[in-house]
């Protein structure tokens, strides 16, 4: 209790003195800085050394964000919100499987109007805990694993996510808006060309047996350049691509304004056949490169699939020869998404690696198995200056069981590699990036300075455009001018509260 009130008086007496140079400075920018940090450093030990949780969720929930730059579009939305668009479709909850029945058919299980199902629940309940991680940790003995019940959720909602994929988009903006955040960048769909629709399945199947074969690079590279003069010899393929560059020309319209900004990645699902990976990677670099609103690509799905598995470094020397082909194309990497015991020893020795030696990532998303890694010294000094890791902290505790100490986020910061805070699937997670700013000051309790430059780092490292990138980090600039005046007077009234709150105390 002496600490506790040894701490608030210093605090307070602090506050005091900034409260008193903010008039003389007439809203000095430095003194609100000041002012700020701390209160915040106040939050992290105000409970007897423990962290105030509550006022840490309302400092981060005021506090500029920046940029959510690891997000997925269709993890993102709420279940409750599919929910409304199914029955805007005139669609049906089948009520046994709880998946989404297009047409009411007699069969075992009644097909449930959206308005049925909200009003039994029982099921209702189970949906949510079905098409998202809400209350798992209450029900877990009667689901799937948690990474396998994370995973499963897409499955779910899928077939309604892209149904109505503008009123999607603004309402994360919206949401976004109302929690401080200038910039998203969202990994919003694949591009969409099959290649089924170019090979004929005795072609598929010769293509995706060599690739998975295929060792030597200079064999591998000519097997990629004959797969591509497939693509480009199709019509139907370069459709997919410019119907893709059209539709989120389209989706984004009213988007963007003085308040906020969007743009998007596409990607590959690195469970698929090679052939198909291939093509969509091909179709998303086309896409990147034709519109200034796709702004990277990506590979997404559980890293520790078996196909995803004995095909990684394939996925990798696909980047890389992509690379050379659209060079001015963004990539930003899922890799090191795993943990010990949840694949063999030898699949956690160099996925990170492989992202940045061959593929060239200038974004890791997780990378939580850095620890081990085969050098994993080598690899913090390259990340230190090549690229950045995006910390997803909500969805590395859920799907891998790693938080805390356990966690590798303390290694990079010590280290001094860039880092960026997001949220990865919000509605699947049921999180919003304030709780992952809260999480993170609570568990590693880094400076105020640490955290506005993870602020500052989810612009710099985002994908934007030079001017976008100018426009947003001077939107933020004039937001935590805002914010620090905000807490320089949150201060200044908590000084004159605790008075009598200390008293009583030294009376205890």
């Amino acid at each position: 209790m002496v600490k506790k009130i040894a701490l608030y008086l210093t605090v307070v007496f602090y506050l005091a003195a900034c409260s008193t140079l903010h008039m003389k400075a007439d809203g000095g920018s430095e003194v609100n800085e000041g002012a700020t940090s701390a209160l915040y450093t106040m939050m992290l030990t105000a409970n007897n050394g423990d962290p105030d949780v509550a006022m840490l969720n309302l400092f981060f929930t005021r506090m500029p964000k920046g940029g959510d730059i690891h997000h997925h579009y269709s993890g993102s939305i709420y279940a409750e919100t599919y929910l409304d668009w199914i029955k805007k479709k005139g669609w049906f909850i089948d009520a046994c499987s709880l998946k989404i029945v297009k047409v009411s058919e007699r069969g075992k299980c009644q097909a449930l109007t959206v308005d049925a199902l909200r009003g039994n629940d029982v099921l209702y309940r189970k949906l949510l805990t079905l098409w998202s991680d809400k209350d798992y940790a209450n029900h877990f003995h009667e689901q799937p694993p948690p990474d396998t019940n994370f995973f499963n959720t897409f499955g779910y909602f899928g077939p309604v996510s892209d149904e109505y994929m503008d009123v999607g988009l603004n309402v994360l903006k919206q949401r976004a808006i109302k929690e401080n955040i200038s910039y998203i960048e969202t990994m919003l769909t694949r591009v969409g060309a099959s290649s089924s629709a170019v090979f004929k399945q005795n072609e598929s199947d010769r293509f995706n047996a060599i690739l998975e074969q295929t060792t030597d690079l200079n064999e591998l590279t000519a097997l990629f350049n004959q797969i591509a003069a497939r693509l480009e010899a199709s019509k139907v393929y370069k459709k997919h691509v410019k119907d893709f560059v059209e539709k989120v020309e389209k989706v984004h319209q009213g988007i963007d304004d003085e308040r906020f900004t969007m743009r998007y990645q596409t990607y590959a699902v690195r469970t698929l056949p090679p052939l198909q990976v291939f093509t969509d990677l091909y179709a998303g670099f086309q896409a990147a490169n034709d519109s200034p609103l796709v702004v990277g690509v990506n590979i997404v799905a559980p890293e520790n699939n078996h196909v995803a598995l004995i095909n990684y470094t394939l996925h990798m020397r696909m980047f890389a020869y992509l690379h050379r082909l659209y060079p001015q194309v963004n990539r930003a990497l899922h890799a090191g998404e795993l943990t010990l015991g949840m694949v063999r020893p030898r699949d956690l020795l160099f996925h990170i690696t492989e992202a940045r030696q061959i593929a060239d990532a200038q974004r890791i998303g997780h990378g939580v198995d850095l620890t081990y890694e085969q050098d994993q010294l080598a690899l913090l000094k390259d990340m230190k200056t090549n690229s950045t890791v995006e910390i997803n902290l909500t969805s590395n505790q859920f799907i891998l069981g790693v938080q805390g100490s356990e966690h590798p986020y303390q290694i990079y910061a010590d280290y001094g590699v860039p880092l960026v805070i997001s949220t990865d699937d919000s509605g699947v997670s049921r999180n919003n990036l304030s709780h992952e700013y809260m999480l993170l000051a609570s568990r590693y309790k880094p400076s105020y300075e640490q955290i506005k430059s993870y602020v500052y780092n989810s612009i710099k490292y985002s994908f934007m455009s030079d001017k976008d990138k100018a426009m947003v980090t001077k939107r933020v600039n004039q937001r935590f001018a805002v914010f620090e005046g905000e807490m320089a007077v949150l201060g200044g009234s908590l000084q004159k509260k605790l008075g009598p709150g200390l008293q009583k105390g030294q009376q205890r």
